[in-house]
Parts: C-alpha cells; sequence; structure tokens
C-alpha cells in the first residue's frame, strides 16, 4: 500500500513488480522486460503456511514457506508484506 506514484516507480512486493510488468506499453517499438510467474496459484480453501505468494516468488527462500511476513514499512505512506522485498526497507 502507498501513494500510487511510489508503487508504480518503485514496488517493494515480487508480485506488485510481476503486476506492473504485464501492463501494456503504448510504444510499439519499445522493450520491455515481462515478468512470467512459474507455479500454481494457492486455493482459496486450503491457504499455504507462511507467505501466500511463495510458491510463485522468484524471490522466495525456505523461510518463506514457514512464516507469514510482517507488514515493514517505507517511508510515511508506504508499506508492504515481504521477507525479502525488492526495495529497501
Amino acid at each position: 500500500m502507498g501513494p500510487t506514484g511510489r508503487i508504480f516507480r518503485a514496488p517493494c512486493h515480487p508480485y506488485t513488480e510481476a503486476l506492473l510488468s504485464a501492463n501494456p506499453e503504448p510504444d510499439p517499438d519499445a522493450a520491455r522486460a515481462r515478468i512470467t510467474l512459474e507455479g500454481e496459484m494457492p486455493s482459496p480453501r486450503s491457504r499455504p503456511d507462511g507467505c501466500e505468494f511463495h510458491g510463485r516468488c522468484p524471490r522466495a527462500q525456505a523461510l518463506c514457506s514457514r512464516e507469514a511476513p510482517k507488514v515493514e514499512r517505507q517511508g510515511a505512506t508506504h508499506c508492504f508484506t515481504c521477507h525479502f522485498p525488492i526495495c529497501e526497507s
């Protein structure tokens, strides 16, 4: 969560980064790196232990499957839940 411009410029969560990479680019000649998430989405009926994104996260480590991340803050208005964020918290 945070100001839209801040999240678009520098997302902290790997899922947010993947979502933003899927946005269409209006310039057909622009090169854009797309992030393709591997793995299966968890079932809402059988939620995984730890971070719910760990099965598809390219940054996941053993901790992610055991322990849900706590809310971290970056500045006064930006927060996220990730053990291994892209940004520096």
